[in-house]
Parts: structure tokens; sequence; C-alpha cells
């Protein structure tokens, strides 16, 4: 009997639509298989991962700048325009440029693969409500106790606030924050996962490139010298993709992804925290105390691994023979 991996491969292979129309995503096989093909296609998963980056930096500098054009008017001396203050203009923009990254996966697995862009969300094309709820019901609590926890030990300096920005920043951190995370998601959980993945020649291979590259590139985009920062970037990226992975979908890990900001920034405004020297990630800045994030997000990625022991990862449907679609299934974890 072929394995998982050479029958997801087949399945795809000949699920390829006409000209112009999406490939049927496979059946059967786990999230990081979905763009599987018999063929790798390195040169255009590099191609994925460059537009990827492209529409990162590019959505980052055009926002940047109508952002800092944006405080110029109205008097103020941005970061962005060489000045010193952090505004809530910087900090909208600066957010809503990487919410973008949402749609841009989407067209860019689209476009190269020819796979809908919805299939991002999960192996059922769709954004699991009851997903969604059991993450936050279960996992929020937890991460708003380790964020308090880490203001504490790991204080910033203090700054002082005016009560307008106060309130405009609480607006973005409520509203856009959110989307940012989940535009981090799609694009290092989503495509680059599955990208990746997709270079494996077997389903443990397959796996390993995923979480690997997936997890040093979301690394390398927050550009940090310190040590401990890069080692809670390391282990952010691999055990969100692993729970991918398990969850089949990207909801547990926007979940995660988008408490860990909004709690932060939340407690920075409370606590009238000084946010551009809290966004300093050079050397130095770190320390013993970023290992706390590391060990819970191990403890949680374990959790989700033991529930799913006994059926494995969520696999795509399976069409019956009147050609509708069988609820999402499960199966042994390779």
């Amino acid at each position: 009997m072929p394995s998982l991996f050479k029958t997801s491969l087949a399945a795809s292979s000949s699920a390829d639509g006409s000209a112009g129309q999406p490939r049927s995503v496979p059946e059967g096989v786990p999230y990081h298989l979905v763009l599987a093909r018999d063929q790798r296609r390195i040169g255009r998963g590099i191609l994925a991962i460059v537009l990827l980056h492209a529409g990162l930096v590019g959505f980052g500098f055009v926002f940047g700048q109508l952002g800092g054009q944006i405080d110029l008017m109205l008097g103020r001396d941005s970061i962005v325009t060489g000045g010193t203050d952090f505004t809530p203009v910087t900090l909208a923009t600066t957010y809503a440029s990487t919410a973008l990254l949402i749609p841009w996966s989407m067209f860019v697995q689209r476009w190269l693969y020819g796979v809908k862009g919805s299939s991002l969300h999960s192996v059922v094309l769709a954004f699991r409500p009851a997903v969604l709820g059991r993450a936050i019901l279960f996992l929020v609590p937890v991460w708003a106790i380790y964020i308090t926890l880490l203001s504490a030990l790991q204080p910033s300096p203090a700054a002082s606030w005016a009560v307008a920005d106060l309130l405009f920043m609480f607006v973005v951190t409520i509203v856009i924050v959110p989307l940012q995370s989940a535009g981090e998601e799609y694009g290092y959980r989503g495509l680059i996962f599955r990208v990746a993945a997709s270079w494996g020649r077997g389903p443990r291979s397959a796996l390993t490139l995923g979480v690997a590259v997936s997890a040093v590139l979301f690394a390398t985009i927050h550009l940090s010298t310190d040590i401990w920062l890069n080692l809670q970037f390391l282990a952010v990226g691999t055990a969100f993709a692993l729970i991918t992975w398990r969850t089949g979908g990207i909801e547990t890990a926007v979940v995660l992804h988008a408490a860990n900001n909004v709690f932060g920034l939340l407690l920075a405004l409370v606590l009238h925290a000084d946010l551009a020297a809290s966004t300093d990630r050079s050397s130095g800045v770190g320390s013993i105390v970023f290992l706390i994030p590391v060990v819970l997000l191990a403890i949680i990625t374990v959790v989700i691994w033991y529930r799913t022991r006994h059926d494995g990862p969520q696999l795509t449907p399976v069409r019956t023979s009147s050609q509708d679609a069988t609820p999402a299934t499960r199966g042994r974890p390779t």
C-alpha cells in the first residue's frame, strides 16, 4: 500500500485543474502537504518566499511613508521621518502593513501553485470558529498570565504619554494588532511552511523542512542580534508550525500570536512604557527570562500533540463517490 505522502502526491498531480482554474486541494493530507506534487519545484518555492518578503518590505515601506507624512501634517516628530517619537500613527501603519500579508499570501499561493488562497485557513478551506473558540478559552488566559509575569521580570523604561495617544494606541491594539499577528501566521506558518514542506522527498523530511525553514525565516525578519530573543523567535516559529500541523489550520497559532502582541502592548500602555525602547532587539537586551516563553510553548505543543496522539493531525476532507466532501478526517502523524 502506498504511503500517505505518495498517495497525496498522486492525488494532487491528478487534481490539477484546467488553465485558469484553481487546482483541487489534495484529499486526505495534512495541512503542510497541500502544495506537495511529484516534482519539488524548488525554484518556484524560492520565488514564493521572495515574493512574500517583497510584500512584507514593500507594504511596510509604503505604509511607513504614509504614516510619516500624516505625522508631519500633525506636527509630530515620528521615528519614520528621523525623529524620536513612536506615535500612534506609526503603530497603526506599521501593524496594518503586516496585516496585508493575509491576502498577499493567498494571492502568491493561488498565482504560483494554482491552489485556492482560502486553503491557508485550514484543511477544510475555512477559518474554523470552534477551533478558534477553544484556543481563546484555554490558551488566552494562560498567555495573559505569562505576559504579566514577563513584564514584571523584564520591565521596560517609562515614558510620558498624552491621554489622546493612549486612547488611540488602545484602539489600534484591539483592532489592528490581531490582524497583524494573523498576517505573520498566514505568511510563515501558512505559505512558507507549505512551500518548504513541498521540497521534501518523504513525510518526515517534508515536515522537518517546513518547520525549520519557516522558523528560521520568521526569526530572521525580526532583525535581532540578541541570542535570547532569537531563541524565543525560533521557539515561536517551531511551536506554531507544529501546532498548525497537528490542528490542521492556522487558528490556534493566530490566537497565541495575537494574545502575545495584544497583551504585551496593552500592558505597555497601562504602564506607560517607552515603546521605542521596548522594541529594541540589539544584543544584550534579552536575558534568561526569555526561556519562560520557550518552555511554555513547548508545554502547549506537547499537550496538543498528546491530545491528537491516537489519530494524528487533521487531514483534508476525502470526497465520496457522490463528490460530496466528508468532514475533515484525521490520520496518523506522517
